[in-house]
Order: C-alpha cells, then sequence, then structure tokens
C-alpha cells in the first residue's frame, strides 16, 4: 500500500515540475512566442492523452495565422 501512495506522489511531483512551459532559445518575434507557448499549453492540456492530435491542432492553427512550414514534435 505504501509503495502505491509513494508513486502517486512521484507522479504528482513529475507533473508539477512540467506542468509549464520553457523556452531555452528562439529567434521569433515576441508576439509569436507568446501565441506558441499558449497554443502549446492549450493543446497539450486538451489532448493530455493524445499527442498526435495535439501536434495536429498546433501545427494547424500555427499554419493559419504565421503561414505554413511549420513542424510539431511532442513528446
Amino acid at each position: 500500500m505504501a509503495d502505491t501512495g509513494e508513486g502517486k506522489k512521484e507522479e504528482a511531483d513529475y507533473k508539477r515540475l512540467h506542468s509549464f512551459p520553457l523556452i531555452r532559445h528562439t529567434d521569433m518575434p515576441e508576439e509569436m512566442r507568446v501565441e506558441a507557448m499558449e497554443l502549446c499549453v492549450t493543446a497539450c492540456e486538451k489532448y493530455a492523452t493524445n499527442n498526435e492530435s495535439a501536434a495536429k491542432m498546433i501545427k494547424e492553427t500555427m499554419d493559419k495565422k504565421f503561414g505554413s512550414s511549420w513542424h510539431v514534435v511532442i513528446g
């Protein structure tokens, strides 16, 4: 029983550590960076169990708003 509780605590800690967007380097304009960051968070929350659908949503939205040639990798 203690193992189950400990496992859930570790999973909760992992989710808390990885629940915010992190941008190390970008050459995007500020508006595009903010839009991309918000879109990624929204898509990953909406499709939490389906990375392919989240990536498709991000790509289609970015293509429409900022022109084509966007590539999205989640995982």
